[in-house]
């Protein structure tokens, strides 16, 4: 396995950095607002759900075991608090697919590239399709965790960490699945390309899944992340049809924003 970890986490840096950026504005602005809609009512709606759970998952733990409860509690909390957040996320990746795809769209423009011509209906049901094939190769890989999760004792010791690597996984898949959509990249590529730099992808992907969890931070982290992991991509797994740039090998570990073009357009763009 190749990469760095920290090299992916600069790049969630780099895509808040660049929310403001002049020609980005009116596309972060539709994602973001979708982003805090269905986060804020997911984050209500768990809080309001958590305690029935947690009871429920107690209720399951033999007689035995009860010596336990105080150290499988906080586990318990992880658990259901990483279910919810993974399953929000992906909802809303479906809903906000073809929006993320023109911001990846922008963030590639701005760096120079060009993206082959479509129209917007084109484009939403082709993101909205490529959406559901995600959904295809992770949903039963989360049911598995899930049930897991719910076997007293063990589950509850697995299923956490097992939720967050592969969390971290489906976060750099969704978000960097963008820009090789925009090229019409087969999903198998995707994954193939992120696996040839494993540690760098799990790097970003961790570090959103961790800032999913953190209040008011996940309000936001939707949008960065498509900015950074289309940047990741366009530096570190070029296409041959990027044009104008050099291979990963001939590129410096340079993490400064690129996006910093003075824009013409106007500043709500």
């Amino acid at each position: 396995m190749s990469g760095n970890p920290f090299t992916g986490m600069q790049y969630v840096w780099r895509g808040f950095q660049n929310l403001r950026t002049p020609g980005l504005r009116r596309y972060v602005a539709f994602p973001l607002l979708l982003n805090i809609i269905v986060m804020g009512f997911a984050s209500v709606w768990g809080i309001s759900q958590l305690d029935a759970w947690i009871g429920q998952l107690v209720d399951l733990l033999p007689g035995w075991l009860s010596f336990l409860y105080w150290i499988l509690m906080p586990l318990v909390v992880i658990f259901l608090v990483l279910s919810l957040v993974y399953f929000f996320s992906a909802v809303l990746m479906i809903i906000a697919g073809p929006l993320n795809g023109l911001l990846a769209e922008r963030v590639e423009t701005l760096q120079g590239h060009s993206i082959p011509d479509e129209s917007i209906p084109a484009m939403t049901i082709r993101t909205l399709g490529r959406e559901l094939t995600k959904v295809g190769y992770y949903l039963p890989r989360y049911l598995g965790i899930f049930l897991l999760g719910w076997i007293p004792g063990i589950g509850q010791l697995v299923a956490p960490p097992l939720w967050f690597w592969f969390g971290g996984w489906m976060m750099a898949i969704q978000y960097m699945d963008l820009s090789f959509d925009n090229h019409a990249k087969p999903f198998a590529e995707v994954r193939e390309r992120l696996a040839e730099d494993l540690w760098t992808v799990m790097g970003f992907g961790l570090l959103v899944a961790l800032l999913l969890t953190v209040p008011v931070v996940n309000l936001f982290i939707m949008p960065a992340a498509v900015i950074g992991a289309t940047l990741m991509r366009l530096e570190r797994m070029p296409f041959g049809s990027d044009s104008g740039k050099s291979s990963y090998a001939e590129l410096t570990e340079d993490v400064t924003p690129r996006l910093t073009h003075d824009e013409t357009e106007g500043s709500g763009r």
